[in-house]
């Protein structure tokens, strides 16, 4: 009986994954020139990714612009290259069809509110007060009522919206590769350690710079090159994960066999130490000493709480648990130097009370803003100009402009309703459930899975305090991880492509 397709394609050198790559083949030297070409598209998200935080986090109109275009020409270039070459998906499309189907429901309801042809019931009241004042006027035209208040931010959100799921369908399709995978999970290290290094030097040397703007916010504090220190503290967050599960991984493929003397096994654990281990514990310090320095309290819980994820997860999918609880020493050891030695200001803003933050005054209005629309909500991307409607000057500075709600979900309630949030969620929980799910059943748990699983812990956890997860280079970086993640959760002899 001859060996089913994925065990006749399984990668050598990288173990987990599937498709491509044929035994003895490396990166950019293929067998066949479908996997050199995946391996160019390949290059080619990954530089993306590395681009993304660069000007301010992407988080202005012309990084949004730039990224949709970039990640739809590399969508265009990977599916022309299938069809050219008459290759599979490597995940078939109909393993995901409830989140295509979710995913197509959510994104028409997004256009629905954008359009004209909602019933007058459901349409804003604020069209209705614009066409009665507008109707005196001569050579005035009539008003198409609509869900949304500002139907050009909510077209402008979905933009970038569907830029995340181009940039965790490529993730995706591409990582199921198990030699891809690796590289994958290696370029986030270095992608986050260059960033941490970068803010530290600037944090040091041109404090008032960001980038080559003037700081005009968090100064003292490390934002690298994000504008907010929170945003900033996530993605530093996402980029210690990797790193340690990076760690993880090297000492999991260096283990020698149990059947080998104690002695050989101690000798090849210290050779690793030395050779491989030390350089990413240097990048986790840097990385750590930068989280710490941006004084985010929320962005530290959250990159801790994806820390103890990681370590969990490691445990329970592991043979050698005590490698993992060897390996956790001198991780722990790295974070308590760093709070130790950089931690004061930290320190201090974790003695401040919290019962006086605004954002709290913001999200309780914010709620009540529901009530008004719990349904149908006031559109996607209307926060920004609706809640000036709501917001109380009694309650914030009257010269301060929200245009976030700093809690990603209770405004999603109030730009998509009720239902359309639930059904965004119950996608999100799912996907993260089947990516668990495979992860546990496959023989040896790949490092980017676990990554996927406790970023996710650090990035949404943080969105209930902030606005990490609206702010691109951060959305573009977790989604990714996330196809990833699904795509090496399943096990390298079942063949996704059918």
């Amino acid at each position: 009986m001859s060996p089913p397709a994925a065990s006749r394609s399984a990668p050598s050198m990288s173990g987990p994954g599937a498709s491509g790559g044929a035994r003895g083949s490396g990166f950019l030297a293929r067998r066949t020139r479908a996997e050199t070409y995946n391996d160019l598209v390949f290059a080619g998200l990954v530089l993306a990714l590395a681009w993304v935080p660069f000007l301010l986090g992407s988080n202005r109109l012309v990084a949004w612009g730039a990224n949709s275009a970039l990640f739809a020409l590399l969508l265009i270039v990977f599916e022309a290259g299938r069809l050219v070459s008459g290759a599979r998906h490597p995940v078939a499309p109909r393993r995901l069809w409830w989140m295509l189907l979710g995913g197509s429901v959510l994104v028409g309801w997004i256009l629905f509110q954008l359009s004209p042809v909602a019933p007058p019931g459901w349409q804003n009241p604020f069209w209705q007060m614009t066409a009665d004042t507008l109707q005196p006027l001569p050579g005035a035209g009539p008003v198409a009522g609509r869900i949304s208040v500002t139907p050009d931010a909510g077209l402008r959100g979905l933009v970038v919206l569907l830029t995340h799921g181009i940039a965790f369908y490529l993730a995706l399709q591409l990582c199921r590769d198990g030699r891809r995978a690796d590289l994958f999970l290696r370029a986030l290290v270095v992608i986050a350690v260059f960033y941490a290094l970068f803010g530290l030097l600037q944090h040091a040397l041109t404090p008032d710079l960001l980038l080559w703007f003037e700081k005009k916010a968090y100064g003292g504090q490390l934002t690298s090159s994000f504008v907010n220190k929170n945003s900033y503290a996530t993605y530093a967050g996402i980029g210690l994960i990797a790193t340690i599960g990076l760690l993880i991984d090297v000492y999991r493929r260096a283990g020698g066999r149990r059947s080998l003397p104690l002695a050989v096994r101690a000798t090849a654990f210290v050779e690793t130490t030395l050779r491989s281990a030390l350089p990413i514990l240097a990048g986790a310090a840097l990385i750590g000493v930068a989280l710490v320095l941006t004084v985010s309290r929320a962005g530290f819980i959250a990159g801790m709480g994806g820390i103890l994820t990681l370590m969990l997860l490691a445990l329970a999918s592991s043979r050698r648990r005590w490698l993992v609880l060897v390996l956790a020493t001198p991780v722990l050891a790295v974070l308590f130097a760093t709070l130790a030695l950089f931690g004061d200001d930290l320190g201090e803003r974790f003695a401040l009370p919290g019962a006086r933050d605004p954002r709290w005054a913001v999200a309780a209005r914010t709620l009540d803003a529901v009530r008004d629309a719990p349904l149908t909500g006031f559109g996607y991307g209307s926060f920004d100009r609706m809640f000036a409607v709501y917001r109380g000057a009694e309650a914030f500075s009257p010269w301060h402009h929200w245009d976030k709600a700093h809690n990603t979900y209770i405004e999603l309630l109030f730009e998509l309703g009720i239902p359309a949030t639930l059904l965004l969620a119950a996608l999100v929980a799912t996907l993260l459930a089947v990516t668990l799910a495979n992860m546990l059943r496959r023989e040896s748990p790949h490092p980017i899975s676990l990554v996927a699983l406790a970023a996710s812990v650090t990035v949404l956890s943080h969105a209930a305090f902030d606005f990490s997860l609206q702010i691109q280079a951060v959305a573009l970086t977790y989604w990714a991880i996330l196809g990833a993640g699904l795509a090496q959760s399943w096990s390298r002899r079942f063949d996704t492509a059918e």
